[in-house]
């Protein structure tokens, strides 16, 4: 005869309702922490975003400086070298264009999740710059306003950081 410890081998049906019971308990408490850091690092990654078109403005601006004067009535840094890419400027800083600002980002590693779109600030030239959605709704974007004259910086504003 098998003793009664031999045959135990599985849960009773009171067992196994405690355990589902218990992961659903802990997959509710889960989930919703999960999305938070989801919109944290979408905002982390816009930040970042916003600090690499900074720095990108930055560094066309000095090659633009270094260059030599161009002759009478010639834009000046009317084109600029940044990792060896040629990049549009208007006024001494990138265009807010396909061939100005998003191409010298661009330039600086994979940016397939950004949604480059034309606007207009002010009555100048801008670029939307959104993170693409990936299935979370919510905006997460800035705009860059190329200079919009020649004694002027160009403007970076966050627009929508909700990313959720």
């Amino acid at each position: 005869m098998i003793s009664r410890s031999a045959r135990l081998f599985g849960l009773s049906r009171f067992e196994f309702a405690v355990a589902v019971a218990l992961i659903g308990v802990l997959m509710a408490l889960a989930l919703p922490r999960l999305a938070d850091s989801r919109v944290a690092a979408r905002q982390v990654q816009l930040k970042m975003l916003m600090a690499t078109t900074q720095a990108t403005v930055n560094l066309f601006r000095l090659r633009c400086e270094a260059m030599p004067l161009p002759p009478a009535g010639e834009p000046r840094c009317g084109q600029v070298l940044v990792q060896g890419q040629k990049v549009v400027g208007i006024h001494g800083w990138p265009a807010a264009s396909a061939d100005g600002i998003a191409i010298a980002v661009n330039s600086w590693g994979d940016t397939a999740d950004i949604d480059w779109r034309p606007d207009r600030i002010d009555g100048v030239p801008a670029l939307r710059v959104r993170l693409k959605t990936g299935g979370i709704a919510g905006a997460c974007e800035f705009i860059y306003a190329q200079a919009a004259s020649p004694g002027a910086a160009p403007r970076i504003e966050l627009t929508d950081a909700t990313c959720s």
